[in-house]
């Protein structure tokens, strides 16, 4: 990423057949946020990641799905801005797709099949995040102010 905008970080994230580690934000009841690094796969300008369904982060998931994703490191640092966007748990035959989808590469399948072996069935959470259409709302306003008035 050049220029570190929303759009850029929204391009970046939402690149097909592509995983990355982005920083999820998921918030606590009293509104704090408290950010996590995810591996996410986008496939149709959606991202889907899982996780333990029992962690810290799932059952704040459960209560709000308001989420904030920035592109990430390991470490859980943000690599750029921030963007918005509603996380939904998947299961049975979405669950599925999904998992296929996450299966993006070596390390796609290693992590799959760890995941399949220390948290069979539903005791691995799948999610979809729906990013907000805000960010894209605002590219549309920026191209449309640079392009020159027609006579």
């Amino acid at each position: 990423m050049s220029e570190k905008t929303p759009q850029t970080t929204r391009e970046y994230l939402t690149t097909p057949g592509k995983g990355h580690v982005t920083l999820l934000i998921s918030f606590r009841r009293n509104g704090a946020g408290v950010g996590t690094p995810v591996s996410t796969v986008a496939s149709h300008d959606k991202l889907y990641f899982m996780t333990a369904a029992e962690t810290w982060k799932a059952k704040r998931l459960a209560h709000n799905p308001h989420v904030t994703l920035a592109p990430g490191n390991r470490k859980g640092g943000a690599l750029g801005p921030t963007i918005e966007g509603t996380a939904r748990r998947l299961y049975t035959e979405e669950a599925k797709r999904a998992r296929g989808i996450l299966r993006i590469g070596i390390l796609g399948h290693f992590f799959s099949f760890i995941f399949d072996r220390k948290y069979p069935g539903e005791q691995t959470a799948v999610y979809e995040i729906v990013l907000d259409e805000r960010d894209a709302d605002i590219k549309n306003e920026v191209i449309e102010k640079e392009q020159p008035a027609r006579s």
